[in-house]
C-alpha cells in the first residue's frame, strides 16, 4: 500500500517546501518549468501563485486557490468573490422593464459552469 500525502489547512503547501528556485510541474503544459511567482505570499497557505517559464506555455501566471479545506477557506475574500461570480443570475421576466434595466447594468460576468474550480489562471498578453 502506498503512503498517502497529507496536508492540513494551516500547513505550508508542498510547493513552498521545495525551496526557492526549484522548478515544479506546470498545471497546464506539464513541463517542470513552474516556479513560485514574485507575488506569492509565503504566509498564505490557501493560495499559491506560480509562474511557468516555458516559452511554449501561454499560462504564464497561475493562481492555485483552496476553495474548501475543512477550516476557514469559505471566509477568504477571494473565495467569497468566486462564489459571488458563481451565484446564478436570474433573468427578469419580459414585462419587468426595471428588472431588465438593472440586470443590464450588472457588468459582473458569471462563469458558464458553476462547478468547483481547482485552478484559476491569469494570462497577460504582451504587446
Amino acid at each position: 500500500m502506498t503512503e498517502r500525502a497529507e496536508w492540513d489547512a494551516d500547513a505550508t503547501p508542498w510547493a513552498r517546501r521545495q525551496g526557492t528556485g526549484q522548478t515544479l510541474p506546470c498545471y497546464f503544459c506539464g513541463e517542470k518549468t513552474a516556479i513560485l511567482a514574485f507575488g506569492d505570499l509565503p504566509d498564505d497557505p490557501g493560495r499559491l501563485e506560480l509562474y511557468c517559464d516555458s516559452p511554449m506555455c501561454d499560462a504564464r501566471e497561475v493562481v492555485v486557490l483552496v476553495l474548501r479545506d475543512g477550516a476557514s477557506a469559505d471566509e477568504r475574500a477571494d473565495v467569497r468573490a468566486l462564489e459571488e461570480v458563481d451565484r446564478p443570475n436570474k433573468t427578469p421576466q419580459k414585462g419587468d422593464v426595471m428588472g431588465r434595466y438593472n440586470d443590464n447594468k450588472n457588468l459582473t460576468r458569471r462563469r458558464q459552469n458553476p462547478r468547483s474550480l481547482v485552478v484559476t489562471a491569469e494570462s497577460e498578453e504582451e504587446n
